[in-house]
């Protein structure tokens, strides 16, 4: 396994994040189902939906944690810390309907856009990473620390 090969996803998971902010990341009823769909919008705000219980949002930051760790060379807690980013991402999914005005007022979400699997996937492509890393970690014989 080349050594490269980690660094390579992990960049391909952070390229991967950006363009998932140009997509859409779901769509509500009503007459502009797009009215909330903007990943670059839902990046900068969605932590307002910590408020209305909403903790999907939660899984930005642990994934650009997870990032920022696997250039600390800590791959096993920078895997975990991904596996827990896609677990935040995942929950989005129970959701039925979300925040859709200031009052607020609720709409039900009637799809995913792929900005939404493109997020979800870019933290499994960090997770792979740091995996990938571990292994090649321990196939050199460097230990932690």
């Amino acid at each position: 396994m080349r050594v490269y090969l980690p660094l390579l996803i992990l960049i391909s998971s952070i390229g991967m994040f950006v363009f998932a902010l140009t997509q859409d990341s779901y769509y509500i009823d009503g007459s502009n189902p797009h009215a909330w769909a903007s990943a670059w919008a839902l990046f900068w705000m969605g932590w307002l939906g910590l408020f209305y219980g909403c903790f999907a949002w939660i899984g930005n930051p642990i994934l650009i944690a997870s990032w920022a760790i696997f250039f600390e060379k800590e791959y096993q807690v920078g895997f975990w810390a991904s596996i827990g980013a896609i677990l935040f991402m995942a929950s989005f999914l129970l959701y039925k309907t979300v925040v859709s005005s200031e009052a607020p007022s609720y709409s039900v979400v009637t799809g995913y856009g792929l900005g939404y699997w493109l997020w979800v996937a870019s933290a499994g492509l960090s997770a792979a990473a740091n995996l990938l890393a571990t292994r090649v970690q321990l196939k050199n014989g460097v230990s932690d620390g």
